[in-house]
């Protein structure tokens, strides 16, 4: 499927594959820090230990790896581990938010150049395929209490500048219980969308999978479904909208 498909309301995108980078591997992005000549022999050594910490996440996101094991692959000593982290769930934690950052926050976007659609589908193919790349680094998100309240906070505050984007664009804000509405439904699209790409890449099932075969095509139907959510609520009458 072509990432233009799946908009009826737009006959091109100028949005395409290309401009949203196709490996989003957090661990190749901490590798390649552990060899970053212009971060200090200190910074790096944190990062090997954080590498392989992420592989292990991604390969079984159930469970912690042991100090040891991070010891034995990276040939490094107790004391130096010790020196960079408190313990395992330390390191671990600081992995798991140090991808939360990648994920959310190293897109340059183009949005305010794009239309609606378009501002739509750069987002959801950005996440779809950071998604794809490192679904079972999400799995562990959900089960550390403390990112997933974060998670859920900033969830809220996407939805509340999704709203006051689309007043801006329709000319008038959301207001009143109007607001209110217009930002639940854009909390349930972002938990609808996050629980769609959990099943597609993690629980793999089979009927979504057979639908949307990969990341593009299922990032497609996604911008599809919100911008048809969005559409609706920007050219509703403010007095409908309650």
């Amino acid at each position: 499927m072509n990432v233009t498909q799946g908009n009826t309301m737009m006959e091109e995108s100028p949005v395409e594959a290309r401009d949203v980078p196709s490996s989003l591997r957090f661990e190749e992005m901490l590798a390649a820090k552990t060899l970053d000549r212009s971060l200090s022999k200190r910074e790096r050594t944190r990062y090997v230990f954080m590498t392989i910490a992420a592989r292990f996440l991604q390969d079984n996101p159930a469970q912690n790896p042991t100090v040891e094991y991070l010891l034995e692959q990276s040939g490094l000593a107790r004391s130096t581990f010790y020196n960079h982290f408190k313990d395992i769930e330390n390191c671990v934690f600081e992995v798991l938010s140090m991808f939360f950052e990648y994920i959310e926050g190293s897109r340059v976007s183009s949005s305010r150049k794009l239309k609606a659609y378009d501002a739509i589908l750069e987002a959801n193919l950005w996440y779809s395929r950071a998604y794809a790349s490192n679904a079972n680094l999400f799995t562990a998100i959900h089960r550390n209490a403390e990112l997933c309240k974060i998670r859920e906070l900033r969830n809220d505050q996407w939805a509340m500048k999704v709203v006051h984007v689309s007043g801006r664009r329709r000319g008038r804000e959301f207001t009143g219980a109007e607001r209110i509405e217009y930002a639940g439904t854009i909390r349930i699209l972002i938990t609808m969308t996050i629980e769609t790409l959990s099943e597609r890449f993690i629980n793999k099932d089979a009927l979504i999978s057979e639908a949307f075969p990969g990341a593009d095509d299922i990032a497609t139907r996604i911008s599809g479904i919100w911008h048809e959510v969005m559409k609706r609520y920007e050219e509703m009458p403010a007095a409908s909208a309650g």
